[in-house]
């Protein structure tokens, strides 16, 4: 047997049993998450710190990752590993749901590259890695709403509207962008007869009742929050009249081409000149004849949309998070436009790409703190966090009451250590005195006030003192991990207000 029937046999059973990878790749990240630091980045901080209670809202994003956060963090507590598991398995979840749509319209070759095509897409491969939460979630949704209507359409049943229903609701708990997902989705059924037939069959009613229901309670608290939740992302959005149109389209190509680049030259290495030459009439997919032109109208209308956004909204700005979930499914489109790439034998070069992009992607990941020492620039995983809360406890710190933090990463950071304790991050002056009105209203408990030299946050400190006596601070110098012992150490000066 020679070399290529080994990589083929190989490949093949890859594609029969996908499940065993994605477990192993899974709890890869995880252990390796979980032991290069405790340290915390942006959004890893923000989910601990509102994981702290159960609300219907909490800023300028939808509550489903945070609920379930909380749910994690109720069994692994405040920690990297609820953080990492749940980081984790929501990316697998999102590789199963994307290779289930592809299962409806493709052999299994076809629907696992659908599934790894996701990996060579940054904001998912790479991004997800670093520190995403939302994004996941919603991508994660994404697929899972257009499984269950392919499914549909392939065979009409009441209980798929069910999950229809499921995903739209928590696709706008995960992000509110997915309502642009939900219309152009929608506008594309009604465009294709055996679509349409099949989005409206018995039971079609399911879909928005289940959606709607699942989304009530948070939009209870939008409707009440809606300048919270909206300023925030109209202001990366960076809308203004006063700018060229040519900016914003060259935004917006920049962040297509980021989100897409990568999958692309990969594709252009794999398939050759198979992407455009008919080398034979290749059996066409059975289902071609509504899928093709569906997602072809979907891929439309969403570039007609982002188009809309620069020339008539007036957005100059665009990031490839908010692509994702939107071209997620390019790759499914991509196969069954040009089904003779699933031919046996064709694309070995693509999965070897997939594969290739795992493993670096992870060790990559795991060498993330080293690369501070690499550069001498520290950043939070490379924090003492756990030298840091032994040198506070022997300082007399108990872990109990409140800590706040000069920045919402070192409270999260110390709550993790702390899990006694609420933690909150204050940043300015007006935020900082709501903060410490917060902080006095827990009788009898102390509060550990705390800043780090490497994210200073001017006049924090005379900020404190027009709310709380003055007092003299103490500094704590301790070494960062995983750099040069010759770098400058971390600092953070603290003041412990006792009851």
């Amino acid at each position: 047997m020679n070399s290529s029937s080994n990589s083929q046999d190989w490949q093949q059973k890859l594609y029969e049993r996908p499940w065993l990878g994605l477990l192993l790749l899974t709890l890869a990240h995880i252990v390796s998450r979980v032991v290069i630091s405790s340290g915390m980045k942006w959004d890893e901080s923000e989910q601990i710190l509102w994981a702290q209670s159960l609300a219907l809202g909490y800023g300028p994003q939808p509550p489903l990752y945070t609920w379930m956060q909380w749910a994690v963090c109720q069994l692994l507590g405040p920690s990297v590993l609820a953080l990492a598991v749940l980081k984790h398995i929501l990316i697998a979840v999102t590789y199963c749901l994307a290779w289930l749509a592809g299962r409806q319209l493709l052999n299994e070759k076809g629907a696992w590259w659908v599934a790894g095509s996701l990996l060579l897409m940054p904001p998912f491969g790479w991004d997800s890695l670093r520190d995403q939460t939302h994004t996941v979630m919603v991508t994660a949704m994404t697929m899972g709403l257009w499984w269950a209507v392919l499914r549909q359409i392939k065979a009409p049943s009441a209980i798929n509207f069910l999950w229809i229903g499921l995903f739209c609701g928590l696709g706008m708990l995960s992000k509110y962008s997915y309502a642009m997902l939900i219309a152009a989705l929608f506008i594309a059924s009604m465009t294709v007869a055996q679509v349409r037939s099949a989005i409206f069959s018995k039971g079609w009613w399911l879909a928005p009742l289940v959606g709607l229901l699942i989304f009530a309670p948070h939009a209870t608290w939008l409707a009440s929050h809606w300048g919270m939740a909206t300023t925030e992302t109209v202001q990366k959005m960076s809308i203004s009249t006063e700018v060229s149109h040519l900016k914003g389209l060259g935004n917006l190509a920049k962040a297509l081409l980021a989100t897409l680049g990568l999958w692309l030259i990969a594709v252009l290495l794999s398939y050759r000149s198979r992407l455009w030459k008919s080398t034979a009439a290749p059996q066409p997919l059975a289902t071609s004849n509504w899928a093709k032109p569906l997602l072809q109208r979907y891929l439309l209308i969403i570039a007609a949309c982002l188009l809309g956004m620069v020339l008539v909204a007036d957005v100059t700005d665009f990031k490839q998070r908010w692509m994702l979930p939107l071209m997620a499914i390019a790759p499914l489109a991509l196969y069954v436009w040009r089904p003779a790439l699933l031919e046996p034998g064709v694309g070995r070069a693509f999965t070897g790409i997939v594969i290739l992009f795992a493993l670096v992607f992870l060790t990559m990941a795991t060498l993330r703190p080293w690369q501070g020492g690499r550069k001498n620039d520290p950043d939070e995983l490379n924090h003492p966090v756990k030298a840091l809360a032994a040198q506070l406890r022997d300082a007399g710190y108990s872990g109990q009451g409140v800590i706040v933090g000069s920045d919402h990463m070192i409270a999260a950071m110390l709550h993790s250590q702390f899990p006694s304790s609420y933690a909150l991050g204050c940043t300015d002056g007006k935020q900082l005195q709501q903060c410490l009105g917060q902080a006095k209203q827990t009788k009898d408990q102390p509060v550990l006030l705390i800043t780090r030299a490497d994210k200073p946050a001017p006049h924090w400190w005379d900020d404190v003192f027009t709310v709380l006596p003055q007092a003299s601070t103490q500094t704590l110098s301790i070494p960062f991990e995983k750099m040069p012992a010759s770098a400058t150490p971390a600092q953070y000066q603290y003041l412990w207000v006792t009851p």
